[in-house]
């Protein structure tokens, strides 16, 4: 039962800009209370943020921006604190994926005029535990009203200009690695939606029901995973930060943050890496399009991709294809990354990682199933206005 019915209408923008003032210094979530460190959020309320920053000459000031609307990025059972959570990770992830240190976070929102204060309440101090999380203090934003809650947050960081990690500068030879495993996101996504077809009655076939229970009787517990990982997922900061020390002048890594798809994100980087190519030969007129004198490509193996069993028993019985959620749907927020080989040693005894691949000379994506059969890999992923 909600401990107040009043609805942000009561009390107006600039009622609640002081709420959110308020709870950057404290937050009380399911009873429990947290302290922000409220050192960070001197200047939130004035016109201009103000925040301490030494940036050196032969740094980057690392900006991104990531616009989340309520019916296109939020489940229905996804909490108002989850929302706020979100709406950090995804910009923090951006940052962590180049190696950047954080430095604020700038949170723009707007809500239905008749949501409860409590609610707003909650998603606040969803963004607020993220950004103590992820270190990174919230120093401003702007609140505007619309039909469904949509969130766009601005995160702001620092990198070393010798140490920042892009998409480009792969060689052939060098091996594609992944921070972790993929699909559990897709797998909760793929959960809720058929709970939500049950629950809405819009689905009548019988065996749906059955399917989801089969899932459960595999293993419940990565069911619950894939459910709390679409639910809230989590940036790789401490990664990114591992991967930018190892990255020197001979030992070159680059690498993306996993958002729309592994497959999406493939293509994403050899495009990437081909407009620098065509820069750096001169190009008047760079583009993406066939060119016959860039030849990366790459492979990836079916038997190296980290995945369980139990994973692809689920899938099976909820009549999905287990590659496609690994490939195919995103929302996992592990990264993508490249490393020449001899490089490999010296990770592991910094980072769990995954190789499943190498970077090859064909212009081409594609994979080694287990069976020896060498498939292309298509560029689906998910995208915005189609």
């Amino acid at each position: 039962m909600k401990s107040s019915q009043m609805k942000v209408s009561g009390i107006g923008e600039k009622g609640l800009i002081e709420r959110i003032i308020e709870r950057s210094k404290t937050c009380s979530v399911n009873g429990e209370d947290f302290n922000s460190d409220s050192s960070f959020a001197t200047s939130i309320g004035d016109d201009s943020a103000l925040t301490n920053i030494d940036l050196k000459e032969n740094s980057y000031l690392v900006s991104s921006s990531d616009m989340l609307i309520q019916s296109s990025h939020f489940p229905p059972e996804m909490s108002y604190f989850q929302m706020g959570y979100k709406s950090v990770v995804v910009n923090v992830s951006d940052l962590a994926s180049m190696g950047a240190d954080n430095i604020g976070f700038l949170l723009n929102i707007a809500i239905p005029k008749d949501t409860l204060l409590d609610d707003f309440d909650d998603l606040i101090c969803g963004v607020i535990r993220a950004c103590d999380d992820y270190h990174i203090p919230l120093i401003g934003g702007d609140t505007n009203e619309a039909n469904e809650i949509i969130i766009s947050g601005t995160a702001i960081g620092e990198v070393d200009k010798d140490k920042v990690l892009m998409k480009y500068g792969f060689k052939e030879g060098d091996l594609v690695c992944l921070t972790g495993g993929l699909g559990l996101a897709a797998l909760g996504f793929e959960l809720l939606n058929m709970k939500q077809l049950l629950k809405n009655n819009l689905f009548e076939m019988v065996d749906l029901q059955d399917k989801i229970n089969s899932a459960y009787e595999i293993d419940s517990t990565l069911c619950d995973m894939a459910l709390f990982k679409a639910l809230k997922p989590e940036a790789k900061h401490v990664e990114g930060h591992i991967l930018r020390d190892l990255n020197t002048g001979e030992n070159r890594i680059t690498a993306t943050d996993i958002t729309d798809g592994l497959a999406s994100e493939f293509y994403e980087i050899l495009n990437s890496d081909k407009r620098q190519y065509q820069f750096e030969n001169g190009d008047k007129k760079i583009s993406t399009h066939s060119d016959s004198s860039y030849s990366k490509g790459i492979r990836i193996y079916e038997d190296k991709l980290p995945v369980e069993d139990e994973f692809k028993e689920i899938s099976n019985a909820l009549g999905l294809d287990y590659l496609d959620l690994f490939l195919h749907v995103g929302e996992d927020f592990e990264f993508l990354f490249t490393i020449n080989r001899e490089l490999e040693d010296q990770l592991e005894n910094e980072l769990d990682f995954y190789v499943i691949g190498e970077i090859i000379e064909k212009n081409t994506v594609e994979i080694v199933l287990s069976n020896g059969t060498i498939e292309k890999i298509s560029s689906k992923g998910y995208q915005h206005l189609k």
